[in-house]
């Protein structure tokens, strides 16, 4: 056992006594002998002592392959060690179960994971990934707290990690001269004593303001900008400007015939939409271009994203459904008070919001509410998913009852099949109304946007581009980019695509790293591979959630010619 290990189980049984002790004293009120309160007082500053003893385990997470990124880790791992503390850095790309198990690991067992984020690594999706591991295992054992650290970079943090971060924890670098700076406030958040910081404020959208396709604020110009691997629904809120004010980029949006019948649609009154497709297939970005059009036609949007409601929100549907109406309310800006009139009384929390709704929103407006909810999957972790979308199979209902409830506009977004995700099609929302599948880009489209980008894959070679990406929205997207501004040609690109090095490669180990600890996935992909089939009907449909297969009935296959390749190497 090492001299850590000791003092941990030294706590532990400090912390038993403790709990004992302070039981006793519960249980024996004013009667309680003085020695008890005495004897509580010595464990915890034996606790305290014991706990100043001890090193902290740290994972330092940062972006490879970029100069600030990877300066700043390696003197942090140089300078916390000298402190004493056990500081885990990756410092070269390795791949494989054990390079993934070792990551996995180190995280699980660490007290803090220190995220370097700069411009560059915040969209990287593997330290989102570990963010989001980070996360998981807090909630299961407390501990690691995430810190980040931001580079130069006072943007908006990606949607799937921004709610994972304490606002008010985090300690800025701009330059080299930051550096001591930096390891010293680390150095305090270790021992609880980094002081809180103002929350960064991110400039709102104006006028001059350009929204890309995928949910960032770009210049006025014409500068192609890197995708961002999946939307950014904050931005959402910004359409509110009526006549569009806030632009939508639509230089390289491609237009599929989702966008038409969402448009017809939304508009109208006692409207249920449901948009399906796989992650990183543009279903928000089609989203945002309805919530424009439903806004200049003079409708109100209420926008839900349930990957932003956090773990106590999710505790139960009276909880969910109360922060639900809470959120409805903010976002039409009525009157608080009226909700609270609203919750009171014995009445049930589905009853209520029905209620709520019935007497206080839909009265309000004249014109359409579109209520729009993305991720709705997101709900499958609960025990009530199947009440709310009997719920609002319901709302759906109510409007052949009562005339108001037409002017609810009801619009969900899933990257699920509808049928797993309520198992009575009498109660479920998602068999009614117009049903919108995105599929991947044609070929057609993809030379539509070879066109827009300038040509950077010539026709000799489109052939083999569309083989290896199928149309993927975002990968395609992303080799545009990369030929582009890194000036490679196709030869040039090819040969490392499928790599860990390649320009995909910090997708690809993503997606290596979401099979790492699931061998039922990992064998359906790999008789897929092989096979073109597989038996596991619940392997088949997570594969197909993930994105990473496409097919039907008894004939699969990967969802693109990258993926093929990647994961043969890896599984084969």
């Amino acid at each position: 056992m090492s001299h850590r290990d000791e003092i941990e189980a030294l706590i532990t049984t400090h912390k038993r006594r403790l709990q004992k002790l302070k039981e006793q004293l519960a249980y024996a009120g004013q009667s309680a002998d003085p020695k008890i309160s005495m004897e509580i007082e010595d464990i915890e500053t034996q606790i305290a002592e014991l706990q100043s003893k001890l090193s902290a385990r740290l994972f330092i997470a940062y972006k490879r392959n970029t100069s600030s990124d990877q300066k700043l880790a390696t003197y942090l791992h140089e300078t916390l060690t000298a402190h004493g503390h056990e500081v885990f850095i990756d410092q070269t790309l390795r791949t494989g179960d054990a390079w993934l198990e070792q990551i996995d690991q180190q995280i699980k067992a660490s007290d803090f994971l220190i995220v370097l984020l700069s411009k560059e690594s915040a969209d990287s999706e593997m330290i989102q990934a570990e963010v989001n591991r980070a996360y998981e295992y807090r909630k299961l054992q407390g501990k690691p707290h995430t810190l980040p650290v931001r580079l130069a970079y006072e943007g908006l943090l990606p949607y799937s990690i921004a709610a994972l971060l304490n606002p008010v924890q985090y300690v800025v670098w701009q330059n080299e001269a930051d550096n001591k700076n930096v390891a010293r406030e680390i150095l305090a958040a270790v021992k609880g004593q980094l002081p809180q910081q103002k929350p960064i404020q991110i400039e709102p959208a104006t006028e001059a303001n350009i929204i890309s396709e995928d949910g960032r604020p770009v210049a006025d110009d014409e500068r192609i900008q890197p995708p961002l691997p999946e939307f950014d629904p904050r931005f959402l809120a910004e359409l509110e400007v009526p006549g569009g004010a806030v632009k939508l980029r639509d230089k390289l949006y491609i237009e599929r015939e989702a966008d038409k019948h969402l448009k017809r649609e939304i508009v109208k009154w006692g409207a249920t939409i449901t948009i399906r497709a796989p992650r990183q297939t543009g279903k928000i970005s089609l989203l945002m271009r309805g919530i424009r059009e439903a806004r200049q036609s003079g409708a109100k949007v209420i926008s839900l994203d349930f990957q932003g409601f956090g773990h106590d929100q999710l505790v139960s549907c009276d909880v969910f459904l109360r922060e639900f109406a809470e959120t409805m309310c903010h976002e039409l800006r009525l009157d608080p008070a009226d909700l609270e009139k609203a919750w009171r009384g014995s009445l049930g929390a589905q009853n209520k919001l029905t209620y709520f709704m019935e007497d206080y929103i839909l009265p309000a407006f004249e014109g359409p509410i579109i209520l729009a909810m993305d991720e709705a999957d997101c709900l499958l972790q609960t025990n009530f998913y199947r009440d709310f979308f009997g719920l609002v199979r319901s709302w759906h209902n109510r409007r052949a009852k009562y005339e108001t409830w037409e002017k609810l506009n009801i619009v969900l977004v899933i990257s699920t099949e509808p049928y797993l995700l309520i198992e009575d099609v009498n109660q479920s929302p998602f068999n009614v109304g117009l049903k919108l599948e995105l599929a991947d880009f044609n070929e057609s489209q993809m030379q539509d946007l070879n066109q827009r980008h300038g040509l950077p894959v010539a026709e000799e070679n489109f052939g083999q581009f569309m083989t290896l990406l199928h149309g993927h929205p975002y990968l395609t997207r992303k080799a545009f980019y990369t030929l582009l501004t890194e000036r490679l040609t196709w030869a040039d690109l090819i040969p490392k695509a499928a790599t860990d090095n390649g320009p995909f490669g910090d997708h690809l180990r993503r997606h290596y790293w979401g099979l790492r600890d699931k061998p039922e996935l990992r064998a359906a992909l790999k008789q897929i591979i092989r096979d073109q089939c597989c038996p596991d009907e619940m392997s088949l449909f997570r594969l197909v959630k993930a994105g990473l297969i496409k097919g039907s009935g008894d004939a699969y296959t990967c969802r693109c010619d990258l993926y093929r390749q990647y994961f043969e190497e890896k599984l084969l």
